[in-house]
C-alpha cells in the first residue's frame, strides 16, 4: 500500500484511485504498456491532482510482483537529478529521478512516476512532496543481486553506473542495447539478467532457472549470431563493431558484445562468470 496526500498546496485529488490490470494496460497507453508488461506487472493505480491555476499533476503507481522488477522499470532511464525521499538514505543508488516535471520512483515492489502538466517552483515541490509521502514507512529492498554481482571494474576498465539495466525480456534489451529483432536468448518473466557498459564494450549476464535452460539458450544464441565461435561453452567471434563473446557456467550465461580483441572479450567474460 501507499499514502497519497489528499490534498498538497493548491493541488488537491479525488478519494479514488482508478485501477487498471494488465489486460488494460493498452487502453490506457498507446505502446509503451509492452515495457511494464516485459516485467512481472501486476496492476497500475492513477489519479489526478488538479489545481485551477497550476495545471495538474499525475499520478501512476505500477505495482509489480517483485522489487527487482520496480528497480527494473527505473534502471531504463537513469537520467534526471537523483531525489532522497528519506531521511536516511537506503543503498543501491538512486531511489528517485526528477526531471522536467517528471519524478520517477522505485520503492520495493512500487515504481511511480508523478508528472506536472506545467512545471513551475511550485509544481515541482508539489511532486516532491507527493514523492516524499508515498516513500515514507515503505520498505527498501536492495538492487537485484545480479546487479550485485556486476563487478566494479572489468579487464582494466571501470563499470558505467548510468548504463546498469536490470530486465526480463528481449524487447528491453533491445532498448538500451540491440542484439536481435528475436529472442535469441530464451529471455523470458522466470529470467533474470543485467546488462552495463565497460568503457565500450557492453557486458551481459543472463541467469536462467536452471542449467538446461542456460544450454539452450546458449546454443541458440552461439548458431543465430555467433557461428564463428564454434562449440564449447565458452567462445569468442568478430562482429561489426570489435569482438563478441559468451561464456556458460552452470544456470548463468555471460555475453561480451563490442570488445576490443578476442583477449579482451575472453577477460571480461572470465570477470562474470569464473
Amino acid at each position: 500500500t501507499v499514502n497519497l496526500p489528499a490534498t498538497v498546496d493548491a493541488w488537491r485529488r479525488p478519494e479514488a484511485l482508478r485501477r487498471i490490470e494488465a489486460a488494460g494496460i493498452f487502453e490506457y497507453m498507446d505502446g509503451a504498456g509492452e515495457l511494464y508488461l516485459a516485467y512481472r506487472f501486476d496492476h497500475l493505480d492513477v489519479v489526478e491532482y488538479a489545481s485551477p491555476a497550476d495545471g495538474e499533476i499525475l499520478v501512476e503507481l505500477y505495482w509489480m510482483r517483485t522489487s527487482d522488477d520496480a528497480y527494473g522499470l527505473l534502471s531504463g532511464d537513469w537520467g534526471g537529478e537523483p531525489v532522497v525521499l528519506k531521511e536516511a538514505v537506503p543503498p543501491g543508488g538512486p531511489r528517485a529521478l526528477y526531471g522536467a516535471g517528471l519524478l520517477r520512483i522505485w520503492s520495493g515492489d512500487l515504481y511511480a512516476r508523478v508528472m506536472a502538466t506545467r512545471e513551475s517552483e511550485a509544481s515541482r515541490a508539489a511532486v516532491l512532496a507527493i514523492g516524499h509521502t508515498m516513500a515514507a514507512g515503505r520498505p527498501d529492498p536492495p538492487p537485484p543481486r545480479l546487479v550485485t554481482h556486476l563487478p566494479q571494474a572489468a579487464a582494466a576498465l571501470t563499470l558505467r553506473p548510468d548504463s546498469v539495466c536490470f530486465l526480463r525480456s528481449h524487447l528491453v534489451l533491445n532498448s538500451v542495447y540491440f542484439v536481435s529483432q528475436k529472442d535469441i536468448l530464451n529471455l523470458g518473466k522466470n529470467v533474470e539478467a543485467v546488462t552495463a557498459r565497460y568503457g565500450k564494450a557492453r557486458l551481459l549476464l543472463v541467469r536462467y532457472p536452471n542449467a538446461g535452460a542456460g544450454r539452450t539458450a546458449l546454443e541458440r544464441f552461439r548458431t543465430t549470431y555467433l557461428p564463428e565461435a564454434g562449440t564449447g561453452e565458452g567462445g569468442a567471434a568478430r562482429i561489426e563493431d570489435g569482438w563478441a563473446g559468451f561464456r556458460l557456467s552452470g544456470r548463468s550465461l555471460a555475453v561480451v558484445f563490442e570488445a576490443a580483441d578476442r583477449e579482451a572479450a575472453r577477460a571480461k567474460q572470465q570477470e562474470l562468470v569464473p
